[in-house]
């Protein structure tokens, strides 16, 4: 437990041997603050979700210098305000007691735009440290930044990184102890700034009021831990978190009436609302500060663009944009599908030849080896076969695209088509993971701001046709019927997704976010990150969801040995028999997909291979056609669910279940139907 004096001041006492200094790392998204946090953690982190939130918590920790540093990356985030949880999350933490210093991650291409998150940070009097990230791509477009007129205008330390080389990040250590050290035994009190964060005289004359009064006749009001003056901007800019923690003190109608009376003031004499007065107030001192910092060393017109923008011109092109998408989506797809299909083969061929030698020895009947072999060993080979080959290629080169610069550029094009289903652009990104594999793709979802967009992203990634799903799709109907009928499978998957996606836009309350996303320039990737950000990724389906896999194979095999599944099928049979048209005995094996969806197809082949027949024979068209639908749409394979819970609840993620069931059930049924009516027609 770090010795953290409350209330801001942040005192350091040598209350114990271990040193220990609590840092937190904010900046708005894609700027590399979670490549910094990776740089200095390594592989010493814990992801979870923070208490009673939705939102992902990371958390790191190392030794350094005879100190045990403990850092959490905070969300990505523009502002400090109520606008999501992220936002609410992170300025929370910041003034709690858990945080001693913030390391304030800023790119050094979007100046302007990052640093209005520094100058709300400011307001908050917690020790900072300044990180100005990607300071190798401002070189190349021959600016500088004077380093020492920065640390002289914030009065705070001011450096210089590139994250992606490891350049300057232990450094920000290194800094870091200085100041702990530098108060260790006096009362810590932040810098004055007033010279570059006062605003016009119209709105400080009203701030020192609030200012006078909160501290004059509210005193409670501090052990909210935020300073005064940060209360009273964000009174006037009506926060609603603010306003809740104001109305529990006593007697507090004075000074809302004031502030409403303020805002009123100010609103009319400057002719905009409130929120867009203090954040022009803002960014027109930042504009004061970037102009004394900034130096172009050459100026002369470029007689060719650089590869980096034709790049960036031909990917956000309208049309050869889209083509370029089709073409990394394809690439994608194909990649992982080699990758994954031919390690996924090599291990259930070892695993075959390893089941064999322990039938050999020790019955294929016996107890034990039903339970621990074919439903625990059975299980994690089954979740490693069928859907870590996967993962793990899929995210390494989703991390090659989002390092080299592509995947917020795939997001601008898609921006508008996934305005429709209620999601913006981002929701591209985990959707083209769902190619792969439904179950980083769901987790991937965290990025959406909003709990009502991640939501919705969830629901539409689950409906995504995954490599094993693909399995199915192509070695039934592919192999059978030709490439034509895939095509249609795929279109009414397409279908269903878009109406799936209006009808929950119509009917989950609020509205589509609009779409805010850094585009760096493009450049090469840095694959110690990459294979870094890949395991980090990888790691926590390995942990937490093969676990819960490999029990569900164990439970799977015991239901198995009491042969409950035959009753199932008959009780199924009215549904896949009557309705569906299918073979009665094809439930179990729709049951079976709930563990591995290409298992479907693996034991119908088996089934027919006992019965002397070809697939072809044992099915018809139709039913191929129908199977390969059912298949395509049901519930997502049960890793998939367990996702879908650790991201949003439970209760959701049966939603989620009983919806796409219903709908593959019904589908299957009119295309079932339809074949009937037109067969009986012709």
């Amino acid at each position: 437990m770090s010795c953290h004096t409350p209330n801001n001041s942040h005192k350091k006492n040598d209350c114990d041997s271990e040193a220990i200094i609590n840092i937190a790392l904010a900046g708005n998204p894609n700027v590399g603050k979670s490549v910094i946090f990776n740089q200095l953690t390594g592989l010493s982190q814990t992801i979870g979700n923070w208490p009673g939130k939705t939102v992902e918590k990371l958390e790191g920790h190392l030794d350094f210098l005879g100190y045990h540093f403990n850092i959490v990356d905070l969300p990505g985030i523009y502002s400090l305000s109520t606008y999501s949880l992220e936002e609410i999350v992170s300025r929370e933490y910041i003034v709690s007691e858990n945080v001693d210093l913030i390391i304030n991650v800023i790119d050094a291409t979007n100046l302007e735009r990052n640093l209005f998150l520094t100058f709300q940070l400011l307001e908050l009097k917690v020790p900072m440290i300044l990180a100005i990230n990607q300071m190798d791509i401002l070189r190349k477009r021959n600016i500088e930044l004077d380093f020492d007129e920065l640390e002289n205008l914030f009065k705070l330390p001011v450096l210089p990184v590139v994250a992606v080389h490891g350049i300057g990040v232990h450094e920000l250590l290194e800094r870091a102890i200085e100041i702990i050290e530098s108060y260790k035994d006096i009362d810590y009190k932040f810098p004055d700034i007033t010279d570059i964060s006062s605003f016009g005289k119209e709105i400080e004359t009203k701030l020192q009021i609030l200012i006078s009064e909160i501290n004059d006749n509210y005193p409670h009001v501090m052990d909210y831990k935020y300073p005064a003056r940060f209360l009273a901007i964000k009174m006037l800019e009506k926060d609603e978190e603010i306003l809740n923690l104001i109305n529990n003190i006593e007697n507090v109608e004075p000074l809302l009436a004031k502030t409403t009376q303020f805002i009123t003031d100010l609103e009319d004499y400057h002719g905009e609302d409130i929120n867009s007065i203090i954040s022009s107030e803002i960014y027109n001192n930042i504009n004061q500060l970037v102009e004394k910092v900034i130096t172009i060393k050459k100026k002369k017109e470029m007689k060719r663009r650089s590869f980096a923008d034709k790049m960036d011109h031909l990917t956000t092109h309208s049309f050869w944009g889209y083509i370029i998408l089709f073409l990394v989506i394809f690439g994608i797809y194909s990649f992982t599908s080699a990758i994954g299909n031919f390690l996924g083969t090599i291990i259930d061929d070892v695993f075959s030849l390893w089941t064999e030698s322990i039938y050999l020895s020790f019955g294929e009947e016996n107890l034990l080896v039903k339970i621990l072999w074919d439903g625990g060993v059975g299980g994690f080979i089954g979740a490693v076969a069928g859907v870590l080959v996967y993962v793990i290629p899929f995210f390494f080169t989703i991390e090659i695209l989002q390092d080299s610069g592509y995947l917020p550029r795939a997001a601008f094009l898609m921006d508008k088509i996934m305005h429709v289903l209620g999601v913006h652009g981002k929701t591209i990104i985990p959707m083209i993971l769902g190619f792969g594999c439904n179950v980083p793709a769901c987790a991937g979802c965290r990025i959406m701001e909003t709990k009502r967009e991640k939501k919705i992203s969830i629901a539409l990634t689950s409906l995504i046709p995954c490599a094993a799903v693909m399995t199915v799709v192509f070695g039934l109907v592919g192999r059978y019927l030709g490439l034509g009928w895939v095509l249609l499978l795929f279109l009414i998957n397409l279908l269903v997704i878009l109406i799936v996606g209006r009808i929950l836009n119509k009917t989950m309350p609020g509205t589509c976010t609009e779409l805010i996303m850094e585009m760096h320039e493009y450049r090469k990737p840095n694959y110690k990150v990459i294979f870094k950000q890949t395991w980090l990724r990888s790691k926590e389906f390995i942990f937490k969801a093969l676990p819960i896999i490999i029990l569900f194979g164990i439970s799977l095999e015991i239901i198995l040995m009491f042969n409950v599944l035959e009753p199932i099928n008959a009780i199924l049979s009215p549904i896949t028999f009557f309705w569906l048209g299918l073979p009665a005995i094809t439930g179990v094996f729709l049951i079976y997909g709930i563990i591995r969806k290409e298992l479907t197809l693996v034991l119908l082949a088996l089934f027919a291979e006992n019965l002397g027949i070809a697939i072809n024979i044992f099915l018809s068209p139709i039913q191929m056609i129908t199977f390969s639908l059912v298949t395509m749409l049901y519930i997502p394979c049960f890793a998939t669910i367990i996702v879908i819970a650790k991201q949003t609840s439970w209760k959701y993620a049966l939603q989620i279940t009983l919806l796409e069931i219903s709908l593959a059930l019904l589908i299957g049924g009119i295309v079932n139907f339809s074949f009937v009516f037109i067969a009986g027609i012709l």
